[in-house]
């Protein structure tokens, strides 16, 4: 990638993006967490020419890759604000995934500093596509679902896919420059076959390739369960990656229960992406066997729980007082609001979720915020925001606040 050049004129151009940024935060941040910065910058795509830009759709991420908001990004430039730290922006070219002359995502690791604004332009690069066919033992494989895919030196999975024709071809553009792998589920879920190695695609070239499945699939249902043996509550996504083969299939869990029909006879491994108060996990499914034009059940136990915060909030004048149905919310140190509740009528209160264990959280408590700020204390008495910072969590354990006073508005008349 050759040097950036940065002239006055450019300069002065951001700095005019830079002034009419809307304001944006991270998901459901508050005023709590205001102190933002704006962060700007233009998209260049080499080999486009003149005509409009495409659109494109950035991401944002913790400096770990933990996932913190989206926004579109057209025009040929981006603009959004976020709280002093290291970030990761990602671009994606917007344009459906059949148009081979798509961008590749492109990653751009940026810092943002308190006291200025932050520029950095970004440079997208042609994408390498895959093209090919399906065929199923009856004959044309008609809309099927067709992705490449491949694993990163970090172990996490990339992916990108596509809907096949009517004549079972496809294209799938904007990949980044490596080896892939190609993968088809046909539409009616009666056939499976193994994937299809496409080999190192390069920068603005690609391959093609041809997909048969041959095999009649079968069905899994898994049931999941917690530690105490009780049905896994609430609805969250889990998919199931068959050990022969490296094909996967998503699917949702409602009740404790998944169901994966149209899948490859074996084995299966399943990925659990967390929901409630249970964390992520992945493992082996257990008594499962999947094989062709049968039922298969599994099982599979969710186990790591996140951690949890509780606390009691009390007049600071008189905590014999306590605080009820007061907003309570948590923020992490990205400022973005992880879990948000109301005191009991004891002014108690928990905050949980997927809490792993992480340090610098903050608690931001607020008097009821439907009467203004006003409880029944020693009097009808006004109050003030309150915020416990530098807060650390363990996963699976819980951080006592105990006693937290919220002071009362200064100037009330006594007894307040």
């Amino acid at each position: 990638m050759p040097p950036r050049v940065r002239s006055r004129v450019v300069a002065l151009a951001v700095v005019a993006l830079l002034a009419s940024a809307i304001a944006l935060v991270a998901p459901g941040a508050t005023a709590a967490r205001s102190d933002t910065r704006p962060v700007a910058g233009f998209i260049t795509f080499p080999g486009h020419g003149t005509g409009k830009a495409p659109r494109v759709r950035v991401l944002w991420f913790t400096r770990d890759w933990q996932y913190l908001g989206q926004k579109s990004a057209n025009g040929g430039s981006y603009a959004l604000n976020l709280v002093p730290g290291t970030y990761w922006l990602q671009f994606v070219d917007r344009r459906p995934s059949w148009r081979t002359d798509k961008y590749a995502p492109t990653d751009v690791k940026v810092t943002v500093r308190a006291g200025r604004p932050t520029v950095r332009d970004v440079r997208m690069q042609r994408g390498a596509f895959v093209t090919g066919r399906v065929t199923t033992g009856a004959g044309v494989a008609r809309k099927a679902r067709v992705a490449v895919a491949r694993t990163l030196p970090d172990g996490q999975e990339q992916s990108f896919d596509t809907t096949a024709n009517g004549r079972g071809a496809f294209a799938i553009g904007g990949l980044p420059q490596g080896k892939w792998s190609v993968f088809a589920w046909d539409r009616r879920e009666r056939w499976v076959g193994p994937s299809v190695w496409a080999g190192r695609v390069r920068t603005g070239t690609g391959t093609d390739v041809r997909v048969r499945l041959r095999r009649h699939s079968g069905s899994l249902r898994v049931l999941l369960y917690t530690r105490d043996g009780s049905a896994l509550r609430g609805r969250t996504t889990v998919t199931v990656t068959s050990a022969r083969t490296g094909q996967w299939w998503t699917g949702t869990v409602r009740g404790g229960t998944a169901v994966f029909p149209g899948v490859h006879p074996g084995r299966y491994r399943l990925k659990f992406d967390g929901v409630g108060t249970w964390l992520g996990s992945e493992g082996r499914i257990r008594k499962a066997k999947v094989r062709s034009d049968r039922a298969t059940i599994g099982t599979y136990r969710v186990s790591r729980r996140g951690g949890w915060i509780t606390g009691q909030a009390v007049d600071a004048g008189a905590p014999a007082y306590p605080l009820g149905n007061a907003q309570v919310r948590l923020y992490d140190v990205y400022g973005t609001k992880v879990d948000e509740t109301t005191t009991s009528d004891s002014g108690g209160f928990t905050l949980d979720g997927q809490l792993t264990t992480q340090r610098r959280m903050t608690v931001v408590i607020d008097p009821d915020p439907d009467r203004g700020g006003y409880v029944q204390t020693v009097s009808y008495c006004h109050f003030d925001s309150r915020s416990v910072s530098d807060i650390s969590v363990a996963q699976g354990k819980e951080t006592s606040l105990g006693t937290l006073g919220v002071a009362r508005t200064p100037g009330q008349s006594p007894p307040c």
